[in-house]
């Protein structure tokens, strides 16, 4: 039957992971790594990445090559092209998480611990169906740790070092400096697993070391010749501290501090739930039964800190370090289950129960005056509810693949969803319809017109997307060189006494959520009396005003 179970695991994935997929609107953060690939694809320039022709100095450039080869295999610039490679980078975690756990789990248990990657609530539900990097590089770093205990375990160095300072690399040139803190967190970790301190000095960790520096010095070395590496380097330091305590006051810390366990418990449901067999009397010496399982939760522990410490982060940013718990917690269950102790009793009842209920409701989410615009609404619901009554009456009849039949029912809670929730939710999205809606009314009729962004004016990057898209071509950022004939979008904002003949004005979403008074639109036209001077910025750069770098700029 576990068999059987399996396939239908995969013949499920499918479904869950792509079905209206592309339909919601861009986030800010997917939108800068759509434009960013967008602008590298119509430039040709694919080694200094620009947004609004500007240098965009945030993060190193590998997703959006990853992003522009989407995006030329689908022959459009899309949601959905800008989303799947986040799809098979997940599919590609999971992969590896099977591979590595099947080592020294059983082949069910390793299926169960690659399931988790793909089902924990934050993954399923958010992260799945984003076009951001931060799944394809928690899979780099997941790597990363699992090839150093693998072979550091055996005490083959230069493999371990070698391939973990490889993909440091590669992650380096997704998002930059926590590649790093990642690497150093996790080499302290194998070496005082395996009490091998004095490998730290030796040829395979220092040669590995520096190759890695090698090929990150080969990138910024071309990279130099259209950009000043040192506000390059300024530009990342700040994007890796920005989230910490340092960029925060002792409260907002504190705060923090307190509430992470449980906002992350929260997010990373159902399987945090397994953290009761944690805290039970002799879980460590049950965990030091089985080696990997032991050193997952001491890698786990380990790199924990960098975001328990820092305020404002989000659960994406621990992608990688979830799988690592869950793998020291599926073998505790496992102990837990041939024991039939109460913990595990507790915890079966509580998986059945809430499979219960959400089959209860199911066959009625037609009900929901939102599902109206979906078409077979209920044809779609009568046979989820009835695969997902099936699947809990044969969890409460067989015990033995409990945890495989919960994959499947939360696979089936994921196609629900993406039925019933995505697309109500992408229609009564009415910000973001706005910032597309007015996005490509603004550029009928300036198909032949010289158009820009005023200087700092700040634009959130899915209007600035949007704005590209209907434009089809760069939206340059415009610091300099002023004319008449040019229609400029321009911020009340930076720049309140800026005259402007309008033609047409843009709506802006964020900043509209946080006016009380009234919603946020940016004035469109010409300039009667354009400033003959660069326009300069004095305060600091926020995101979404550029960095000052134009494109003019990086081909001197």
């Amino acid at each position: 039957m576990r068999r059987k179970l399996f396939i239908l695991s995969l013949l499920l994935l499918p479904a869950s992971l792509l079905i209206n997929l592309g339909i919601m609107v861009f986030i800010d953060d997917e939108a800068i790594r759509a434009l960013v690939a967008q602008e590298m694809l119509w430039s040709g320039n694919y080694i200094s990445p620009t947004m609004h022709g500007d240098a965009y100095l945030n993060k190193p450039p590998l997703w959006n090559w990853i992003l522009a080869l989407s995006f030329t295999f689908h022959g459009e610039v899309n949601e959905w092209a800008a989303r799947l490679p986040t799809v098979l980078g997940l599919l590609g975690f999971a992969a590896t998480t099977y591979y590595f756990s099947r080592q020294h789990f059983s082949r069910y248990l390793a299926v169960i611990h690659a399931f988790t990657v793909i089902t924990c609530g934050r993954m399923l539900f958010w992260d799945s169906m984003l076009a951001l990097i931060d799944v394809t590089f928690s899979w780099v770093v997941y790597a990363q740790i699992m090839l150093l205990y693998e072979h550091g375990r055996r005490g083959n160095w230069w493999k371990a070092f070698g391939w973990a300072y490889a993909l440091t690399a590669v992650g380096f040139m997704l998002k930059g400096l926590p590649a790093i803190v990642f690497q150093g967190l996790s080499v302290f970790a194998i070496l005082g697993w395996t009490r091998s301190w004095k490998q730290f000095f030796r040829p395979a960790h220092l040669i590995s070391g520096v190759g890695c520096l090698a090929v990150l010095v080969l990138y910024y070395w071309q990279y130099s010749e259209y950009v000043d590496l040192e506000k390059v380097a300024r530009r990342l330091f700040i994007e890796s501290g920005k989230r910490t305590a340092v960029a925060h006051g002792f409260g907002e810390s504190a705060q923090h501090f307190l509430a992470f366990p449980f906002e992350m418990g929260y997010h990373f449901l159902p399987w945090t739930l397994l953290l009761v067999y944690l805290f039970q009397p002799g879980s460590w010496a049950r965990l030091k039964q089985n080696d990997f399982a032991a050193f997952m939760l001491v890698a786990f522990l380990v790199n924990i800190p960098i975001y328990w410490f820092s305020p404002n982060v989000y659960p994406r940013y621990l992608l990688m370090l979830f799988p690592l718990l869950f793998g020291s917690l599926l073998f505790l269950h496992q102990e837990h289950e041939t024991q039939r102790s109460l913990s595990y009793r507790t915890l079966r009842y509580t998986f059945l129960g809430l499979m219960a209920v959400c089959t209860l409701v199911i066959p009625f989410a037609p009900l929901f005056p939102e599902t109206e615009i979906i078409n077979y609404a209920w044809p779609k619901s009568i046979l989820l509810g009835a695969a997902a009554g099936a699947i809990t009456w044969t969890a409460w009849r067989n015990e033995r693949n409990l945890l495989i039949l919960f994959v499947v029912f939360l696979l089936l809670l994921r196609i629900g969803f993406n039925f019933f929730v995505l697309p109500p939710r992408a229609a009564g999205d009415e910000r973001g319809i706005l910032v597309q809606t007015t996005a490509y009314d603004i550029m009928k009729g300036h198909d032949r017109d010289s158009v820009a962004i005023f200087g700092y004016s700040l634009i959130e990057p899915a209007t600035g997307y949007y704005l590209t898209k209907a434009r089809g071509r760069v939206v340059r950022r415009q610091l300099e060189g002023f004319d008449q004939e040019t229609f400029y979008l321009v911020s009340p904002v930076e720049y309140p006494s800026l005259q402007i003949n309008q033609t047409d004005s843009l709506y802006l979403r964020h900043l509209s959520r946080a006016q009380p008074d009234g919603d946020v639109y940016y004035p469109f036209g010409t300039l009667p009396d354009p400033p003959q001077e660069r326009v300069e910025w004095n305060k600091p750069l926020r995101d979404g005003m550029g960095s000052g770098l134009e494109t003019r700029e990086l081909e001197n």
